[in-house]
């Protein structure tokens, strides 16, 4: 049988799986972010191909090298703000998760509190309380 637990050590384990969820959810955040971090870096190599070389070129080249030039300065810009916000929810991940350790580490410095004081209350009430041989040898006096 299971033993009984008080509220404090249920609080506790309330937010350690609240904490577990969040480190979840930052491990994800954080993988995307790599992946969209990764990505940018292969757009910005494929603008900097698409620079025009110096020399001379047909109008087509040059048509050609705007077009791809916009699109992939369109998508370098549209990955910045992905990472910006990415970024945001990390961080705002990691101080959830932190108030909730806190949370989960005072709700168990008071399990163990209560715990002791209950501890402290039995041992009392068996100190005060008359052994049964020493009760019979004052009932027979």
């Amino acid at each position: 049988m299971t033993k009984k637990r008080d509220i404090f050590e249920r609080l506790a384990l309330r937010e350690k799986v609240i904490a577990m969820s969040r480190a979840d959810t930052i491990r994800t955040l954080d993988e995307e972010h790599q992946k969209i971090s990764a990505i940018g870096d292969k757009l910005t190599e494929m603008a900097a191909e698409t620079q025009l070389k110096p020399g001379t070129t047909s109008m087509m080249a040059l048509r050609s090298a705007k077009h791809y030039g916009g699109k992939i300065s369109e998508q370098v810009k549209l990955i910045e703000s992905r990472k910006g916000f990415l970024e945001t929810e990390i961080n705002d991940e990691q101080i959830i998760l932190s108030q909730a350790l806190i949370r989960k580490n005072r709700a168990a410095d008071k399990s163990r509190q209560y715990q002791q004081m209950v501890r402290d209350q039995k041992e009392e009430k068996a100190d005060t309380d008359v052994p049964r041989s020493q009760r019979h040898a004052v009932t027979k006096a």
